[in-house]
């Protein structure tokens, strides 16, 4: 049979670049991998604002402060609601140990006062050897965007792309870089103002929230609905929230959730706290939105899983495209590279959880993760993502 020059160079070159990478396919373990920790276990905007009677003490308290409310916001990242009163009560030098580094921004001070912003990195085996301990799951897959439309009612009116809508304003200021989902809050143009009003949103109404999702190429609609009473007899207010679910993709999931903020009606000066109150409503139904995604994802470490699948390559950069890709994936835990071809690779993929959850991590990755027939090899290759990203 005669081979052609072509191939015969392009079959030379791809033996050069399997040898050279085997050691690093064969066997490798993903827990390491610092970009996808830095992305689950970093903390971001911990903003800290102590006094004390000089700034030495005082920052010391900020600092301490600070990594303890990073490591309540990330057990709020990864951990489900009602998981959350299993968890034990640090001491700070526990805290300490689940730290791997600290950055502080914005840094000001005065002869007694520290102010400033920090990040904190989490040690990523530390945490999960206590929630493993304590037999807590834990979920550490990005979700997907979803977008909400923030209606308010007040006084007997109804709100959403008006100006004055301070729960709108609300989820547009609320920071969600450590949440697990991204969240967007739109803006009100009038091509959205045109395809649904707060009537239409708060009611429901099938036909405008399904143009509107479908004009926004929107993978998932939340229409959070708030209303803000007085409770006189406690001086409280109360902002009661529903909220609706649309995935027009996934109907059998789509549910209503109600939520009840309160807190004083004033702070300690005196200053209506309805600013706060918007914020911590957000907080509240963000944290739902978490739990939604947490439950498809979330996992426990105690246990591992092993699949074969085989991979089709259309050229050799595809092999790196996703070894690199699943190394961004944290449910994967080992990957060993059992035999590669010029147009095919076979794994063996050690990782936490149900196979189903790991095809969902993966397609975050741009991996399609799909079963074989029976007694055959799960099936794993590109998609769009990971091809685009590939270009980058």
């Amino acid at each position: 049979m005669k081979i052609k020059p072509y191939n015969t160079i392009r079959y030379i070159l791809f033996l050069i670049f399997w040898i050279s990478n085997l050691n690093l396919a064969s066997a490798q373990n993903f827990a390491a991998n610092d970009d996808r920790e830095a992305r689950i276990y970093t903390i971001y905007n911990v903003e800290v604002d102590e006094t004390s009677r000089n700034v030495t003490t005082a920052r010391d308290r900020a600092i301490q402060k600070g990594q303890r409310a990073a490591l309540e916001r990330l057990f709020r990242r990864i951990i489900r609601i009602s998981d959350r009163e299993n968890l034990p009560s640090f001491t700070d030098q526990e805290i300490q140990e689940f730290i791997s580094g600290f950055e502080i921004n914005d840094e000001r001070r005065s002869s007694v006062r520290y102010i400033a912003s920090l990040i904190v990195h989490f040690n990523r085996t530390k945490i999960n050897e206590v929630l493993s301990f304590y037999k807590i799951p834990f979920a550490e897959t990005l979700g997907t965007a979803v977008s909400v439309l923030p209606v308010l009612e007040e006084a007997g009116a109804l709100m959403l792309w008006e100006k004055n809508n301070k729960w709108r304003e609300a989820w547009q200021q609320y920071d969600v870089i450590n949440n697990l989902v991204p969240i967007d809050t739109p803006m009100p143009t009038l091509k959205n103002k045109m395809y649904i009003s707060a009537l239409q949103a708060k009611n429901g109404d099938t036909n405008s929230i399904e143009a509107y999702i479908r004009e926004n190429t929107l993978n998932d609609l939340i229409i959070a609905t708030a209303t803000v009473r007085k409770n006189t007899a406690t001086d409280e207010l109360v902002l009661d929230i529903q909220l609706d679910r649309n995935n027009p993709t996934l109907e059998e999931e789509n549910t209503t959730k109600r939520l009840s903020v309160r807190m004083p009606a004033y702070d300690e000066n005196g200053i209506s706290n309805i600013d706060a109150l918007y914020l911590a409503g957000v907080d509240e139904a963000t944290d739902w939105v978490d739990d939604l995604w947490k439950s498809k994802v979330l996992v426990n470490y105690d246990f591992a899983s092993k699949i074969n699948a085989r991979g089709t390559i259309g050229k050799m950069e595809d092999w790196v495209v996703i070894q690199r890709q699943l190394g961004k994936v944290n449910l994967v835990r080992n990957v060993n590279l059992k035999s590669i071809s010029i147009n095919n690779v076979d794994l063996e993929i050690e990782f936490a959880g149900a196979p189903e959850q790991l095809a969902l991590s993966l397609a975050q990755q741009g991996l399609m993760l799909e079963p074989g027939t029976e007694n055959e090899a799960w099936t794993i290759g590109l998609n769009e993502l990971a091809v685009i990203e590939s270009r980058d």
